[in-house]
């Protein structure tokens, strides 16, 4: 009986604590860049805790799995939030240069960047790291393939965004 009632606690208890997992596809980048996919609101409310001074989200709010009120968590923990919303379908020169004025204006900081699944914040992660960072392309690359292997759409944006930039590099 008390053994039943052990596992019946027991059960209640594990959506607790899953509430706030790592979010899946995380990529440390460098000390202070980190990008993954779509945290919980309980991972969101612990950013503070985990040492993260900036959000940015590359996910348009209406996306699958946004987390409405994502700002708010962030913001009432005294973490700057930034909401870029990247159509995944057409990524734009505009999109990365405003990417890279918050990464740029946040140096100092610790920033983690997210998207629905981390294929925006990695493919852009990859792109910072490359072309403002100086970082080894065969070293982002790995990263980048960590998460994904980038479609038509996103293979053409960073070949483009890194020919626009000084940078040759084909996107297997």
């Amino acid at each position: 009986m008390i053994i039943d009632r052990l596992a019946v606690i027991a059960a209640l208890l594990v959506p607790l604590a899953a509430a706030a997992e790592t979010p899946a596809n995380l990529v440390s980048w460098r000390p202070g860049l980190v990008s993954a996919a779509q945290p919980d609101s309980g991972w969101l409310a612990k950013t503070k805790e985990m040492k993260y001074d900036v959000v940015v989200n590359l996910a348009p709010p209406q996306a699958q799995g946004s987390i409405a009120n994502e700002g708010g968590i962030v913001a009432t923990k005294g973490v700057t939030y930034v909401n870029i919303p990247v159509d995944f379908m057409k990524p734009t020169a505009e999109d990365f240069r405003f990417f890279t004025e918050v990464i740029r204006a946040n140096k100092d900081r610790s920033v983690f960047v997210h998207c629905q699944v981390n294929l925006r914040g990695s493919s852009f992660a990859f792109l910072y790291r490359v072309i403002h960072e100086g970082a080894d392309p065969r070293d982002a690359l790995a990263k980048l393939h960590s998460v994904w292997s980038p479609d038509a759409v996103w293979k053409r944006f960073i070949e483009e965004t890194l020919a626009a930039n000084g940078k040759k590099m084909e996107i297997l």
